[in-house]
């Protein structure tokens, strides 16, 4: 089931838990403050501008014509903006683009500069959650490497100010996972649920590295306390169904993806679902 695994695998690394859709509760009105006006700033009050020239990376497919106009229309919106809101807003409509053209790298590196020149926590948080997306999403491991250390930078600093933020120290630790040491992101995953015994997307990671490292019984396990608290988490029912299968208990899983197909509103859910059932069918 290789190809399903890998579709399960990127299904679970690649949509947990963005931190660019946290709640505002998680985030302190202390650090959420950040500095008035108009131009980028930097932390001496110089006024400061985003670096296209270093922002662009060489890609496996470059941009068509009409995607280089887009992306130069909205970084002229970006440089013409006057307030941090403005700039905040244009720098989204890039970065959606960068993504929607799987230039994750060019969004991230983008976001990490704003970030850099507008130190407040929301700036933070997007700069780290979008290189860990550039992270999940690179194909060359050195370069997956190399965004897994930008995003450990800004997580690590979002925890300097809000240390008890167990969605970033979550994905915090998922860089770990394919670095020489990755015990270090599974140390940092079982201290959150220390602290918080039924955070989902720890256990949702937990899960997935039990699924990497070949342990579908402890996957099961995570998987189970899951829909035990959530039984609308259709993706973690997917990932249960995958265990049970790869555990021999077909009937059990057949029984869960089944309910993935039928409910679960995610089409790479329900398409990674339907794959394993006919697999299934086919032994």
């Amino acid at each position: 089931m290789n190809k399903t695994l890998a579709i399960i695998l990127f299904i679970g690394l690649g949509l947990i838990a963005l931190i660019s859709q946290l709640p505002k509760g998680n985030v302190s009105a202390k650090t959420e403050t950040t500095a008035n006006g108009g131009a980028n700033r930097d932390a001496n009050g110089k006024n400061t501008e985003i670096d296209s020239s270093k922002t662009e990376e060489t890609h496996a497919e470059p941009l068509t014509p009409g995607q280089q106009k887009q992306i130069a229309g909205l970084k002229s919106s970006l440089e013409s903006a006057k307030t941090e809101a403005s700039q905040a807003l244009a720098l989204e409509k890039l970065m959606r683009a960068f993504m929607e053209f799987s230039k994750y790298d060019s969004a991230a590196i983008y976001a990490g500069q704003f970030s850099d020149s507008h130190p407040g926590m929301t700036h933070i948080l997007r700069a780290g959650q979008a290189y860990f997306e550039a992270q999940a999403y690179a194909i060359n491991p050195k370069k997956a490497s190399l965004m897994g250390e930008k995003a450990r930078i800004y997580f690590e600093k979002a925890l300097t100010q809000d240390p008890n933020n167990l969605l970033v120290k979550t994905n915090l630790a998922m860089t770990y996972v394919d670095t020489p040491t990755p015990m270090k992101g599974i140390t940092l995953l079982r201290e959150v649920i220390e602290q918080e015994p039924t955070y989902i997307p720890a256990l949702f990671n937990l899960g997935i590295l039990s699924i990497k490292s070949n342990q579908f019984g402890k996957g099961q396990e995570r998987f189970a306390q899951i829909l035990k608290l959530d039984p609308t988490n259709y993706k973690a029912a997917l990932n249960l169904g995958f265990c049970l299968a790869q555990l021999d208990k077909k009937e059990e899983a057949k029984k869960v993806l089944k309910q993935v197909v039928t409910n679960s509103k995610n089409p790479e859910e329900a398409k990674a679902a339907k794959e394993l059932l006919a697999e299934m069918l086919q032994k």
